[in-house]
């Protein structure tokens, strides 16, 4: 008997699939769940998997959103031709979850919004607050939380799909969203982290010319020659949509307030200018990095340690994984259950892929980066 519970299904069904979820979820559990935490990939009608999830639990909030090709729960990687969803409820602590529409340039505004509505909800002091939302305003969005919960630590990630329809999904409280921010304030014991696990190989650059999150030169040249040059490959091999795998394993590093985020090159184009997954500015000083396979899937065990060594025996663990990453793991995505069973033995737990990553390395300082892993160990 335990205050977590967890599930997983991959019923195609999502009113079987909600029951299942909620049946395996609240088997064993002690006490009235307070916070429900869901993810699933785009094969649902997830409107009707979010509602049906909701409906069993009655008034319990619930955070979460979508998750490319599958989803973590301690069982291994849940993954179905025909869809796959995991959930966690927890029991023993006090919780809110509040979202709000993101409209163009509005994401400080969304950002405030809903985390004032968690925290009401929450009634009290939060421990954490759990991020997700949409590809493009999570710097802003960080903007209004901090402004709204000023040294509070964020882990979370942004919503994914695989599909070609771009399903990125956000759920609270009983429905699915688009274009929205959905964050959960919880309170007790954490422990958190925030991690990329890439060596610095030294070879640095300056972003001399760059709008949003578009880099177009380092210093003052095409900023695809000085990658291509620093790689040892031809443009012409690695460029365009290519540049999204190959450069899973050779992102660009960002350092701020003394601790290296990851930037994952997305795209390039025919100026020979290069899209992010992260924001880029003039004045930026980006450094290459580099990873082995087996140390993008070690990495997803170092978060968890870390994470744990906040609360020294954790009793749940929620995992964010990037699904960049995963694109260069392939089928090696099914080895980092067993990463986290080997460094904290058999925990409950829940995870999902993200496209790009949010956390608080330095305390109070929430920041967005990508080809990440964050991680919230609960006390």
């Amino acid at each position: 008997m335990s205050a977590i519970g967890t599930g997983f299904t991959t019923k195609t069904d999502a009113g079987a699939a909600a029951a299942e979820l909620v049946e395996r979820a609240k088997a064993g559990l002690v006490g009235k769940p307070t916070l429900a935490l869901l993810f699933a990939t785009t094969q649902y009608d997830t409107e009707s998997l979010v509602a049906g999830v909701s409906g069993l639990l009655g008034d319990v909030p619930l955070w979460g959103g979508s998750s490319s090709t599958g989803v973590f729960q301690d069982t291994g990687w849940i993954t179905s031709d025909g869809g796959a969803a995991s959930l966690m409820l927890i029991a023993d602590r006090s919780a809110g979850v509040g979202v709000a529409a993101v409209g163009e340039g509005d994401g400080f505004a969304a950002g405030k919004e809903a985390a004032r509505e968690a925290l009401n909800q929450l009634g009290g002091d939060a421990s954490a607050l759990l991020t997700i939302a949409f590809m493009g305003p999570e710097e802003e969005i960080l903007r209004g939380i901090a402004d709204v919960a000023p040294g509070v630590p964020v882990v979370g990630g942004t919503s994914s799909d695989h599909s070609p329809d771009g399903k990125f999904q956000q759920f609270a409280n009983g429905h699915a969203y688009k274009n929205h921010f959905a964050i959960a304030a919880l309170g007790g014991p954490i422990g958190h982290a925030f991690s990329n696990g890439y060596r610095l190989t030294g070879k640095k650059t300056i972003v001399t010319k760059a709008s949003g999150r578009t880099a177009y030169e380092f210093d003052g040249r095409r900023a695809m020659d000085v990658y291509s040059e620093w790689v040892g490959k031809p443009e012409s091999e690695i460029g365009g949509g290519a540049l999204v795998s190959f450069s899973v394993q050779y992102p660009l590093l960002f350092h701020k307030d003394g601790i290296t985020y990851s930037a994952h090159p997305v795209n390039s184009n025919a100026d020979g200018s290069m899209d992010f997954g992260a924001a880029m500015s003039p004045g930026m000083v980006l450094e290459l990095g580099e990873a082995s396979v087996n140390g993008l899937i070690a990495e997803a065990g170092n978060a968890v340690h870390k994470a744990a060594q906040g609360v020294g025996h954790p009793k749940a663990i929620l995992l964010v994984y990037c699904g960049g990453r995963a694109i260069a793991l392939g089928e090696r995505v099914k080895e980092i259950p067993g990463e986290l069973e080997h460094t904290l033995g058999h925990v409950p737990w829940v995870g999902y892929l993200a496209f790009g990553e949010q956390g608080c390395s330095v305390p109070g300082i929430p920041t967005h980066a990508d080809l990440s892993v964050a991680a919230l160990a609960l006390g």
